[in-house]
């Protein structure tokens, strides 16, 4: 299966998870049990080629559960760290390198998680230049800021959108661009911490 059907089933069957864990908290009647039902053999028929069928429902849960919780958790890191870097005339280098680092692994395993397709033109090509102010670390800190939030807005991940292969690939490119971009945001966040001790 080609990556962007790979990447509907799997996108499709994480709304549908949220959607049956709703119904499987409601009572106990006939009809919350038909649902729930009807929507675990939907759930079944999209994750026959995203995940392995050998797995239990709940590892199938717990893999959708991770993958929202690293889409919201991206967003907030994100926040605090823009946050912290303007809240301040000097800058705690240690403690946003290590925010970095927590994004970019959030990245990394939408990233694997997601199974986005490939893109076409990444962006994980161009070097982020080195810095010297803390002006040009926070205007590449605005640079990730700006990728970051355009792949969580990007139309793709919308519940009631159809996936659109372009779409998913710009996800990819801007995801991809957002793990170049925390390696190299990291390394000037170190040497700038080096250079102000």
């Amino acid at each position: 299966m080609s990556y962007p059907g790979r990447f509907q089933l799997l996108f499709m069957a994480l709304i549908l998870a949220g959607s049956f864990s709703a119904v499987s908290g409601q009572g106990r009647g006939v009809n919350a049990e038909r649902a729930r039902a009807i929507e675990q053999a939907e759930m079944d028929r999209l994750l026959l080629w995203a995940i392995p069928k050998n797995e239990s429902e709940s590892t199938r849960q717990s893999r959708f559960k991770k993958i929202k919780d690293d889409f919201r958790d991206l967003q907030s890191l994100n926040n605090k760290m823009m946050a912290d870097a303007w809240s301040q005339k000097t800058l705690d280098y240690s403690s946003i390198a290590d925010m970095i680092s927590k994004i970019r692994g959030k990245a990394a395993d939408l990233k694997e998680g997601l199974s986005l397709p490939e893109s076409e033109h990444s962006e994980t090509a161009s070097k982020t230049p080195a810095v010297t102010t803390v002006r040009q670390f926070r205007e590449q800190l605005l640079l990730l800021d700006k990728t970051l939030m355009r792949f969580v807005n990007n139309p793709v991940f919308q519940a009631n959108n159809t996936v659109d292969v372009n779409l998913a690939k710009k996800a990819s490119a801007d995801l991809e661009h957002v793990i170049s971009l925390t390696g190299d945001l990291k390394q000037n966040a170190q040497k700038l911490r080096k250079s102000t001790q």
